[in-house]
């Protein structure tokens, strides 16, 4: 035990001292003290008596922690008295030099000399990233399916034009990530109680919109000499349902058949779509989501139905993500989650993971509006996504 005399410390104490070191600092146990610590002097004393030096280092205030317990004494006369004993437990840290100031005539210096970073060449560690979500074709609202077709052909030229651009800066990719976030088609009836009054296209109509948009997404960057990978999740409104619950498996699903059935079509002209991919094996069939690697990361893809409590996207996200990694699913070590179903954009890094929810194209509700006042633009969000896409995984995100 350190030489604490001046406290009067026991010989056999109740609690034994003790102490760890780093370069640093470390942490102390004063062991059992016949009186409290009051001036800031006493603490040198406790430093020096483990060997420290108290202009080295210094105790953090408020790391400190006391504890204090009665025994009986006994006095000259054969009597006994009670006594108060004290123990301290803190951490120390080492004082800053003058070695160690910032000298601001070196950093501007620095800065006056920096150069420009070279800027990584196309086709490196990153991906762009096209989120397909919510077009709810057949939807009646806000003009109806053909203001989302124009809607949606007008965000596929800004995108098409936005990856060439990224390219030719040098932030670009040489591949493409088309997701299918769900709900691609409005479905006809069972999600709620007007849509058969307010739907413009009947089901097989919807799923034909379907098809030829997802193509012209693909012919478009194929034109701009990109590969092109597709991947898709189910979606609630891609669901075959019965009185108004789905009944079927996961996987029977409408948004998934529409980037099946496209996957058969490319097949017949391979020549012109071999570096075109439909990354259906990337479904975790078991709970709704894909998860794929990009750029060095493993991104993860949801629709957002199967997201319950929280108080906002960002929330619901999270809380369903930790569920999700408990159980060791298919997304669990995924760095980036993106999602559609909230029909707004919302983005979150405060876990130090990254949720994404990404907005809808569809034409708005009125229902929603009517009952909340809110209301979100339609878009379509886009995104590089990689090691070398900035340092948090992604860069360059825009809403077309």
């Amino acid at each position: 035990m350190p030489d604490l005399s001046d406290f009067e410390f026991k010989e056999e104490p109740k609690v034994k001292s003790s102490i760890e070191i780093t370069s640093e600092g470390g942490e102390f146990q004063t062991g059992q003290m016949s009186r409290p610590i009051e001036l800031a002097s006493d603490w040198d004393t406790v430093l020096e008596g483990f060997g420290l030096d108290p202009t080295v280092f210094y105790v953090v205030d408020d790391t400190v922690r006391m504890s204090k317990w009665q025994t009986s004494k006994r006095t000259e006369d054969g009597n006994r008295d009670v006594v108060w004993l004290y123990s301290y437990k803190a951490r120390f840290a080492r004082r800053k030099s003058a070695d160690d100031s910032v000298d601001v005539d070196a950093l501007c210096k620095l800065v006056e000399k920096r150069k420009p970073a070279k800027v990584t060449p196309a086709g490196s560690d990153r991906a762009f990233l096209v989120a397909l979500s919510d077009w709810q074709l057949g939807k009646g609202e806000g003009g109806g399916t053909p203001a989302t077709v124009e809607r949606i052909l007008g965000a596929l030229d800004r995108s098409v034009a936005k990856a060439k651009e990224l390219r030719k800066v040098g932030r670009g990719s040489d591949t493409v990530v088309l997701a299918g976030l769900g709900d691609i088609v409005e479905g006809c009836s069972g999600w709620y109680p007007m849509q058969e009054w307010q739907t413009d296209l009947n089901a097989r109509e919807q799923d034909r919109l379907a098809r030829r948009l997802l193509l012209n997404f693909i012919d478009a960057y194929v034109d701009a000499e990109f590969k092109v990978l597709a991947v898709c999740v189910p979606g609630n409104h891609g669901e075959n349902r019965k009185d108004g619950k789905a009944f079927t498996d996961f996987t029977d699903n409408r948004d998934v058949s529409c980037f099946e059935t496209v996957d058969e079509i490319l097949s017949a002209n391979r020549s012109r779509y071999e570096n075109v991919t439909i990354g259906l094996e990337a479904i975790n069939e078991d709970d709704l989501t894909a998860t794929i690697e990009l750029g060095g990361l493993s991104v993860a893809f949801a629709h957002g139905h199967q997201f319950r409590s929280g108080a906002n996207a960002p929330a619901k996200m999270e809380g369903w993500w930790k569920g999700q990694a408990l159980g060791r699913t298919g997304v669990a070590s995924a760095h980036l989650l993106i999602c559609g179903h909230g029909h707004h954009f919302a983005m979150s890094e405060s876990t130090g993971r990254v949720v994404c929810q990404v907005p809808a194209m569809d034409g708005g509700s009125k229902w929603w509006t009517s009952t909340t006042g809110q209301s979100s633009p339609a878009g379509m969000l886009t995104m590089n996504v990689g090691r070398d896409s900035g340092p948090r995984g992604w860069g360059d995100l825009a809403i077309l």
